[in-house]
C-alpha cells in the first residue's frame, strides 16, 4: 500500500507552529538475536549495513524535505537491534544529517549499547554527539543471564560505565529484567548490589513479555514464571529502587533527579515523532504510521521515492485523546485534565471525568486538582485500570 505525505504536511500547514520532536533511528541487526528478542531485527553483515546506512540517510533528507519547516529536532535516540554495532564515524554523520537537514537543538542523544561493546568505542561516540548511553544488561546474576542466552561477565558492565565517564558522562541508563526463568532469591540482591556499586542515573525494569513468536517461548513453557512471582518481583524493585533514590516517574522507568529520558516522555506525553529504519513509527499532529517491517521493503521503499508502510492511520481527535489517555497515565505525574480539554475542545469529557471519580473512590486513581494518575502502587494493573477508564 502506497501513501503519500499531502494530507499530513497540509495538516502541519494548518498547525502553523514548529514543533519539537523526537527522532527514533531504528538500526536492525545484532550479532547474535536474543531468543526473548520481539523487535526488528537480524543478523549483522557488511553489506546490509552498508545499505541500511546509505538508505537511512536517504530518508532523513526526504523527511526533512517534507516537514523540516514544522520540526524542531531535540532529541534523538538510536534503537535497534544493536546499534553500538554502528562506529562512531557512522553515527556521527547521520547526527550531520539531521543538523544539515532539519532545524535541530539536540538537548539528549541516546545510544542503546551491548554490554560486550568496546569500551574504546565510547569516547569515540560521545565525540560524535552521543550525550546518553543506555546499556541493556538483563541482569547482572550469571544465572538468569544463562538463561537469557547472554554471555558476559557483569565486570564488563563496570568497565562500559567507568570509562564513559573517565570520557565525558555520567548520562547512564541500565535495563534489567524481572520475572525471567532462572531467577532466585539472591537475584534480587545481586542486581541491587551492583547498580548501587554502579550508580546509574537511570534504570528501567521491564517484565517479558510477547512471547509467543519468540524462541524463548520454548524455554519459558519449560519453567514458567507465575504472574504472582513477576509481580512480587517488580514490586520488590519498585520499592526498593525508590528506597534507594531512583525516582520511578514510569511505569518501568526510574531516574535520580533531571535524568529521565528526554525522547522517551515524547511518547508518553504524547508529544510529535519521527521514525527512520525498517519498522520505525512516526507520530505527527494527527497522523501514525509505520515504515515496513523488513529489511528488503524498507530499502525498496527508499529508493523508489514512495514510501509504503505497514500502517498508516489519520486518528480521529476522539482516537487521539484515548491515546493521549493511555500513554500519559502510565506517567507517574499522570495526565492535567485542564490541558486535554485545551487540546481538544469539541469533546465531551463528562463520562471520563465519572469514571475517574469511581475509580478514584475504589482506590485505583488520584484525582488532584485536575490532575488524574494511577497510584503508582497500581502501576502493575495500570492496562485493566486504562481500559476500565477509557471504554
Amino acid at each position: 500500500m502506497e501513501v503519500y505525505y499531502n494530507p499530513v504536511v497540509c495538516r502541519l500547514n494548518q498547525e502553523r507552529r514548529r514543533r519539537k520532536t523526537g527522532l527514533y533511528i531504528h538500526y536492525p541487526f545484532c550479532q547474535t538475536k536474543c531468543s526473548y528478542c520481539h523487535f526488528v531485527s537480524s543478523g549483522y553483515e557488511p553489506e546490509s549495513h552498508r545499505r541500511w546506512l546509505s538508505a537511512a540517510q536517504d530518508e532523513i533528507r526526504r523527511a526533512a524535505g517534507l516537514f523540516s519547516e514544522h520540526l524542531l529536532i531535540d532529541t534523538v535516540y538510536f534503537g535497534g537491534g544493536t546499534p553500538s554495532l554502528l562506529g562512531p564515524d557512522e553515527v556521527g554523520s547521520l547526527l550531520a544529517s539531521v543538523r544539515q537537514n532539519f532545524e535541530a537543538e539536540l538537548r539528549e542523544v541516546t545510544l542503546e549499547v551491548n554490554p560486550v561493546a568496546d569500551p574504546e568505542r565510547i569516547k569515540g561516540w560521545l565525540q560524535a554527539g552521543v550525550s546518553r548511553l543506555s546499556f541493556g544488561v538483563q541482569s547482572f546474576d550469571p544465572a538468569v543471564l544463562e538463561v537469557l542466552g547472554r554471555f558476559y561477565l557483569p565486570e564488563k558492565v563496570a568497565r562500559l560505565l567507568e570509562e564513559a565517564r573517565r570520557v565525558g558522562t555520567d548520562n547512564i541508563s541500565l535495563d534489567l529484567m524481572a520475572g525471567v526463568p532462572g531467577e532466585s532469591a539472591r537475584t534480587m540482591e545481586i542486581n541491587l548490589k551492583n547498580l548501587l556499586e554502579l550508580k546509574p542515573n537511570h534504570v528501567s525494569v521491564y517484565l517479558l513479555e510477547e512471547l509467543e513468536t519468540v524462541p524463548f517461548r520454548t524455554i519459558w513453557e519449560k519453567a514458567p514464571v507465575s504472574e504472582e512471582v513477576a509481580a512480587r518481583a517488580y514490586e520488590d524493585y519498585r520499592l526498593r529502587l525508590e528506597a534507594a533514590g531512583w525516582l520511578q516517574y514510569e511505569i518501568a522507568n526510574f531516574s535520580q533527579p533531571g535524568y529521565q529520558c528526554r525522547h522517551n516522555l515524547k511518547y508518553w506525553r504524547y508529544q510529535p515523532f519521527l521514525g527512520i529504519g525498517p519498522s520505525a513509527s512516526s507520530h505527527l499532529a494527527n497522523f501514525r504510521w509505520t515504515n515496513p517491517v523488513s529489511m528488503d521493503a524498507w530499502l525498496t521503499a527508499i529508493a523508489s521515492g514512495k514510501q509504503s508502510f505497514s500502517e498508516f492511520m489519520e486518528l480521529k481527535p476522539e482516537e487521539e485523546l484515548r491515546e493521549c489517555l493511555a500513554f500519559g497515565l502510565r506517567l507517574r505525574e499522570g495526565v492535567l485534565l485542564s490541558e486535554l480539554k485545551l487540546h481538544f475542545p469539541g469533546l465531551d469529557f463528562s463520562a471520563f471525568e465519572t469514571r475517574s471519580k469511581q475509580l478514584a473512590a475504589d482506590g485505583l486513581l488520584q484525582v488532584d486538582n485536575g490532575r488524574v494518575r494511577i497510584r503508582t502502587e497500581k502501576f502493575l494493573i495500570s492496562n485493566s485500570i486504562i481500559g476500565e477508564l477509557l471504554y
